[in-house]
């Protein structure tokens, strides 16, 4: 099941992070990605497979969702839809797939960013933020 991480940086008070789920099945990239994030948000848990990721979302109801979009088990489209019917939360892709239609499907879905693997790690860092930020502030 999804692991949660319980390290929480001394300069930033809990409450004050944005709390994020991660999904991706390569098992390095998400102990980089751990490893980076971690310092200024919250990492409730991480999921290899949408379907976990699914159990994670309905367990710790984080503030922002980033996913892969190729993931065994479940895609993280069909994650993305199922996570509109569970409570919308906004969700990021965290891709290798940069082809058009591929954009096009996350935008269908409403997708609260799209970001290229291989990207600096602070362009992920201000999709969530600003994923976070649009939705409470009610933006689509």
């Amino acid at each position: 099941m999804a692991d949660r991480d319980q390290t929480v940086p001394e300069s930033l008070p809990p409450a004050a992070r944005i709390r994020v789920l991660l999904a991706d099945d390569n098992h390095g990239l998400m102990a980089e990605l751990l490893r980076i994030l971690r310092w200024e948000f919250e990492i409730v848990a991480t999921a290899p497979n949408g379907h976990e990721l699914l159990e994670a979302y309905d367990r710790y109801k984080p503030d922002v969702v980033v996913t892969d979009i190729s993931m065994p088990v479940l895609d993280g489209f069909a994650a993305a839809e199922e996570l509109s019917r569970m409570g919308n939360p906004p969700v990021i892709f965290f891709t290798i797939h940069d082809e058009p239609a591929f954009r096009e499907e996350a935008k269908i879905l409403g997708a609260a960013g799209y970001v290229v693997k291989g990207c600096p790690p602070s362009m992920l860092a201000d999709a969530i933020r600003a994923a976070y930020r649009e939705h409470a502030a009610g933006t689509p």
